[in-house]
C-alpha cells in the first residue's frame, strides 16, 4: 500500500514539475508575431474606417469612383504606400492624403506584407 502511495505522490509531482516548467518557457516568437500582426491589422482597419469617408471636399460630380492602393506599415507605424491606382486623380490624391494621416503604433518587427484596399466611393441614393 505504501508503494502505491509513494508512486502516486512522485508521479503527481512529476506532472506538476513538468507543467510549471512548461509554463515558465518563453512564447514561441512565431506565436508573439502572429498575435501582434492581428492586433495591428485590426488596428490599421480601424484606422481606415475612421480617416476614409466620402470626400466633402471639392466638385461633387468628380468626388466618386474607385481606388486601389497598396501599402504597408513601417517600424514607427506610419502606412507607406507602394502603389495606387484610379482613374479619378482627385480622389486618388485624397485618399493618399488621408491614408498619410494614419499611424497605428509601432511596428518593431518591420514585418508587414503588402496590403491591397479597394476603396469604392458612389454618392448616396
Amino acid at each position: 500500500m505504501r508503494t502505491i502511495v509513494t508512486r502516486i505522490t512522485l508521479t503527481f509531482a512529476l506532472v506538476l514539475f513538468v507543467c510549471l516548467a512548461k509554463a515558465a518557457e518563453p512564447l514561441d516568437p512565431a506565436a508573439i508575431s502572429a498575435i501582434n500582426s492581428r492586433s495591428m491589422e485590426q488596428a490599421v482597419m480601424h484606422q481606415i474606417n475612421r480617416f476614409i469617408c466620402f470626400p466633402l471636399e471639392g466638385d461633387q460630380d468628380r468626388m466618386y469612383g474607385v481606388v486601389e492602393v497598396a501599402f504597408v506599415v513601417n517600424t514607427e507605424g506610419h502606412l507607406v504606400i507602394v502603389g495606387t491606382d484610379s482613374d479619378n486623380q482627385d480622389l486618388r490624391d485624397y485618399v493618399v492624403r488621408k491614408l498619410a494621416r494614419i499611424h497605428v503604433g509601432p511596428n518593431p518587427t518591420g514585418l508587414w506584407n503588402t496590403s491591397h484596399v479597394r476603396f469604392t466611393f458612389h454618392p448616396q441614393v
